[in-house]
């Protein structure tokens, strides 16, 4: 995706969960440099913003993307809330720009491939992006704890809702 000039926009995406967070860095939406979980015991939200300052200086991304928490359809816990802003002051200190995307954007963007659920929008990004295939969450039961790679796909559906086409 350009942006004024011939400058190509680097989004970074985080999708905070409980033992840390999943990140994709992506050019277009077909375009994905980057994804992983990042780990974080103890003080997590400090070390989370650590590992996200290293990841902005890393990547050098032009804007950030974040669930917008405050939006109807957020259901993030207090800690989470805390995390999503600081993470919003670190990238301005960084001369980030800063982007929160509702949930309710997310699942809209996604709508016309039928994809729903988290599991679905994996499905969707999978295939759009096949280096991702062999990550791909199981179907998860009431009973499972949400898989290892889920934040990973929930980043990368807040970095495309970010980057489609927004006529759509």
């Amino acid at each position: 995706m350009k942006g004024t000039g011939n400058k190509t926009i680097r989004v970074l995406a985080i999708y905070p969960a409980s033992r840390g967070f999943g990140y994709a860095v992506m050019e277009s939406p077909e375009n994905l440099i980057d994804w992983g979980v990042k780990s974080a015991n103890g003080r997590k939200n400090a070390v989370c913003l650590a590992q996200t300052r290293e990841l902005i200086r890393f990547f050098g991304p032009t804007v950030l993307v974040i669930e917008d928490h405050r939006r109807k359809g957020s259901r993030r816990c207090l800690r989470v809330q805390s995390l999503l802003e600081s993470l919003g002051r670190l990238a301005n200190h960084e001369g980030v720009k800063v982007r929160g995307i509702s949930p309710a954007k997310v699942r809209r963007t996604f709508t016309p491939w039928g994809a729903v659920t988290k599991h679905q929008r994996a499905v969707v990004l999978a295939d759009r992006l096949p280096e991702l295939a062999h990550h791909l969450p199981p179907v998860r039961k009431p009973w499972m704890p949400q898989d290892h790679w889920t934040p990973v796909f929930e980043a990368l559906a807040l970095a495309v809702a970010f980057l489609e086409p927004r006529d759509r």
